[in-house]
């Protein structure tokens, strides 16, 4: 069976759970032209998600990346249902977007290779677990995969693309090209704890602890240099950037700072204490900064913004992207069985 005969195959979407990552996820294949079934537990739970939902799409009409027409199209191919089997039993592309609890998974990947037809594909939005442990007890576990979205999914391009180990090579194949046809940029990435992204910004993360922690700086001062220098990042990447600057120079700064970053296993104290005092962030008030729902809100707007300009308007392409448009150079580097966005559903 070919990737393009597997990917044409795929008709119906099924999202089981509607929250943070969920509802958006529900969003792009929507948008993309599959009806999707999205699975949430309560009334409740599915009117917030459509919500969600329809707020995202506002924001694709208002900056002038969608008519009001396609907008409401999309949200009609969105069906809120309770009940897993009824979502799942003629899908063909399954993704599950719960919490990441090793068993909660493990027990809904049963739920749903009961359900789904023999030759649909399993997926998980999972940031940090396992596909071969997901999969365990499936009696197909050649056909999950994880494909890890960024929230906001419908404004973030980059799916990280992780194969268990007893996933089939074509699956990820498929996946990636259906990927595609969404408008995505997937990444195939080898099993370990949290992909690429959630690695780096856990990295990230620990050494900001430590600077407010040790007392070297305030969070608006960490916020304050980031939200500067994390304008390169778009641009160039890590990796471009280092080439940019110097690999020498890149070792110069091993050799003298290296030495002096956090390397500690188990955490932030201060992380914990604010946790046990309720300090959680935008959804308690408070966590590094104080917030009210109109702050909050504020900010949830411009990030939206911003990346749909960035949508608008993407940056140079990478140089290994542009190998790959020269006739003969970088052909090594694409992955099989792509259809781009613009041959989209209808």
């Amino acid at each position: 069976m070919t990737v393009e005969y597997a990917l044409e195959r795929i008709q119906k979407i099924a999202v089981v759970g509607g929250g943070l990552m969920g509802h958006g996820v529900a969003q792009f294949f929507a948008q993309a032209g599959y009806p999707v079934a999205m699975v949430n537990r309560t009334a409740e739970s599915s009117a917030r998600a459509m919500a969600a939902v329809a707020r995202g799409l506002k924001l694709f009409v208002e900056e002038g990346l969608s008519t009001r027409a396609e907008a409401d199209a999309a949200l009609g191919r969105i069906r809120p249902v309770k009940d897993l089997v009824e979502a799942v039993h003629d899908a063909d592309f399954v993704t599950e977007a719960v919490v990441d609890d090793l068993e909660l998974k493990q027990k809904i990947f049963r739920e749903m290779d009961a359900a789904a037809p023999a030759h649909a594909i399993l997926a998980s939005e999972t940031s940090g677990l396992r596909m071969t442990d997901i999969s365990r007890d499936t009696a197909r576990p050649e056909r999950c995969v994880t494909t890890h979205n960024y929230t906001p999914p419908p404004l973030m391009p980059v799916v990280e693309v992780v194969p268990g180990e007893r996933t089939d090579p074509a699956v990820v194949e498929v996946a990636c090209a259906l990927l595609r046809r969404a408008g995505k940029e997937p990444v195939v990435c080898r099993e370990i704890p949290g992909h690429i992204g959630v690695r780096l910004t856990t990295a990230l993360r620990r050494e900001v602890n430590h600077i407010i922690e040790e007392g070297y700086a305030t969070p608006e001062a960490v916020d304050t240099v980031m939200r500067s220098l994390g304008r390169l990042f778009p641009v160039m990447g890590v990796c471009i950037l280092t080439d940019f600057t110097g690999l020498d120079m890149s070792e110069h700064s091993q050799r003298n700072v290296l030495p002096h970053l956090d390397s500690r296993t188990e955490g932030s104290e201060m992380i914990r204490k604010m946790v046990a005092e309720g300090k959680l962030g935008v959804k308690t008030g408070e966590g590094f900064h104080r917030w009210t729902p109109e702050s909050a809100r504020a900010v949830y707007e411009a990030r939206g913004r911003e990346l749909l300009r960035w949508m608008k308007q993407p940056p140079p392409p990478a140089p290994w992207k542009t190998l790959e448009d020269t006739p003969g150079e970088g052909s090594s580097r694409k992955e099989a069985g792509g259809k781009e966005a613009a041959g989209n559903k209808k």
